[in-house]
């Protein structure tokens, strides 16, 4: 393990969503740091570690992206679908220029599968795809959860049922203040692309789907682990009053176990999966709770190409959760916050 760090030259690079908003470029060169502050990205320079250069965006008129920058995905190595807003979904150059309008969001409303209030997010352009996208369609509360293919091409869309995350419901909490629903806390579904197979996955229990678009069709994978629980000890009580309440359930399933999204590495053909526990108390000041960490366990999982379970470890050398991280070169890069300047802990992997 090693610590790397950015030069920023002259500029402030946005640290504030500790990288959340940024995606790496297919080759693993550059990273694109979304900056909502000045409606730009910033290119970084991962071989040289520096930044290159700023790329503003128009919000509004003919050329803008909108009013949301956010999801947005990187197409090939010159365009980038910006689809913060569905209904601006749109494709522009790394120059900020639109090139062409994306119609997911007419498909959906043509559909009829936004009825009711129901919300959809993408999360993925199907690699090697023309204009196909994934993503969650849920209901105002997320008490149901269906993964939905976009054809914008054809305008059509296809609909699989998540049927092994139905137990899902299980982790949901409802806060209410006297009759009235005011926050909930749920589980968390996520995607991932990379390698040969697209994964949907969660956080709460040891198994994923694989998603074949040439089928469409979905296969459920269930894995063992030796050192964690496989799942979370289902929720309990499903409705409380107060903020410490819904407080004290969440820290009490992060000390069961945490799954997190697989991420793929190119160069050795396999992939990888963060997962941890932790220790937190829960914090008042002011009528006001909050959630304080005193020390976490990391754990690595290693997989296949055909996501088989290859090894598990504890990852001593960490001692936070990792917040941002990827595959670069065969060494896992993780986000680092020295001192409002970017860097990187690398990790090597020996199996």
């Amino acid at each position: 393990m090693d610590t790397v760090l950015v030069d920023p030259g002259d500029e402030i690079l946005y640290l504030r969503a500790s990288l959340g908003y940024a995606e790496l470029s297919a080759d693993g060169r550059f990273l694109y740091n979304y900056n909502p502050t000045d409606h730009a990205l910033e290119k970084i320079d991962l071989d040289e570690l520096k930044f290159v250069e700023k790329i503003p965006f128009e919000r509004e008129g003919p050329r803008g992206t909108g009013p949301f920058f956010t999801p947005f995905f990187l197409l090939g190595e010159d365009s980038v679908l910006v689809a913060g807003s569905l209904k601006h979904a749109a494709i522009f150059n790394l120059e900020g220029e639109k090139l062409s309008e994306v119609t997911i969001h007419q498909v959906l409303e043509q559909s009829g599968i936004l009825d009711g209030g129901n919300r959809f997010r993408i999360k993925s352009v199907i690699p090697g795809s023309d204009n196909h996208y994934l993503g969650f369609l849920t209901d105002w509360s997320a008490k149901f959860m269906e993964l939905i293919k976009v054809d914008a091409s054809h305008s059509t869309l296809t609909e699989l049922d998540l049927l092994a995350f139905d137990k899902l419901e299980e982790y949901r909490v409802t806060q209410v203040n006297g009759s009235e629903i005011i926050g909930f806390l749920g589980s968390q579904v996520l995607l991932q692309t990379g390698g040969k197979s697209i994964v949907i996955s969660n956080n709460v229990f040891n198994e994923l789907y694989v998603y074949l678009p040439d089928s469409d069709s979905l296969i459920l994978k269930t894995y063992e682990s030796r050192l964690t629980p496989n799942q979370k000890t289902p929720y309990y009580p499903k409705q409380v009053d107060s903020d410490e309440a819904l407080y004290r359930i969440y820290a009490t399933s992060l000390a069961e176990i945490e799954f997190e999204r697989l991420f793929w590495d190119k160069i050795n053909k396999r992939y990888y999966r963060f997962s941890y526990q932790t220790d937190m108390e829960i914090v008042e000041e002011n009528g006001h709770y909050s959630r304080s960490v005193n020390s976490s366990t990391i754990f690595l999982t290693v997989f296949d190409k055909n996501l088989e379970m290859l090894a598990e470890s504890i990852v001593p050398e960490l001692k936070n959760i990792p917040q941002t991280y990827f595959v670069k070169d065969g060494a896992i890069w993780i986000f680092e916050n020295m001192e409002d300047e970017l860097g990187f802990v690398r990790l090597s992997i020996d199996l």
